[in-house]
């Protein structure tokens, strides 16, 4: 899965960090199919880091837009977190799942088709 301009924010900053969750998530499946226990689970761990980065300068960007849906984009933010922790404690016993990998794609796709897409407004009032 790769990014593509329809996800676009027109925020630089946030379009550019939402390019390289996706490079998380090919660097991931690229570990999968070669089983790569060591690479996967160092990309895990880059996600989880990169997603902390890039929520909180997102949510800081969406605060300064005063945007009317930060509390409900910061639930989801954390819901992600903790289930992106969970996953990255089930990859200690087992090998990266076709649908780890699906669950990861599919949530960062329809996150940012979804959610994120709907603050655009905001950003081009500010």
């Amino acid at each position: 899965m790769k990014w593509t301009p329809s996800l676009a924010t027109g925020h630089a900053t946030i379009d550019g960090q939402h390019r390289e969750l996706f490079q998380c998530l090919a660097d991931l499946e690229q570990a999968a199919a070669e089983n790569s226990t060591m690479f996967a689970a160092y990309t895990l761990t880059r996600l989880k880091h990169y997603v902390r980065d890039h929520f909180a300068d997102e949510e800081a960007v969406l605060r300064a837009t005063d945007y009317p849906g930060l509390e409900a984009h910061i639930a989801e933010h954390q819901r992600f977190r903790a289930q992106l922790s969970e996953l990255q404690v089930q990859s200690v016993n087992t090998d990266i799942t076709p649908e780890m990998q699906a669950f990861l794609v599919d949530w960062l796709v329809n996150h940012i088709a979804r959610v994120d897409l709907d603050y655009v407004p905001y950003l081009k009032q500010k």
